[in-house]
């Protein structure tokens, strides 16, 4: 398990930093995910991003905090549906609206989580 959520870790550090080189292509990137697996692609990788949490919590260095995300990130997965695919478009449609600085700021908080996930999961992956 956590391998699986290291590579998800270091998933996410790249999507950040295609996010903080080029936003625009991000957003257009998140818009053509909107459309193809949609909202049950995103909560299917919500799911998936839960279960890699919380049964990777107890070999990391943060084990309360991993649980903690997991179950946020199990509550966002369920929310999905109920939110529904028009409004969660226009969400992306408002994201997308942001100035690139703007966006550049949220891609470096991706950075910064799938860094402390790393950090975390350096303990159970033999390096702590």
């Amino acid at each position: 398990m956590t391998v699986a959520l290291a590579a998800f870790s270091v998933l996410i550090i790249a999507m950040s930093i295609y996010g903080v080189v080029q936003p625009a292509k991000l957003t257009a990137l998140v818009r053509h995910f909107m459309i193809s697996p949609g909202v049950w692609g995103a909560v299917a990788i919500r799911l998936l991003l839960a279960g890699l949490l919380w049964f990777s919590a107890p070999f990391s260095h943060t084990p309360l905090t991993f649980k903690v995300l997991a179950l946020l990130t199990f509550l966002a997965a369920i929310a999905l549906p109920m939110i529904g695919a028009a409004r969660l478009m226009k969400f992306v449609d408002y994201l997308a609206s942001w100035p690139p600085t703007a966006i550049r700021v949220q891609c470096l908080l991706g950075i910064a989580l799938g860094a402390f996930l790393l950090w975390s999961l350096s303990h159970g992956l033999g390096a702590g």
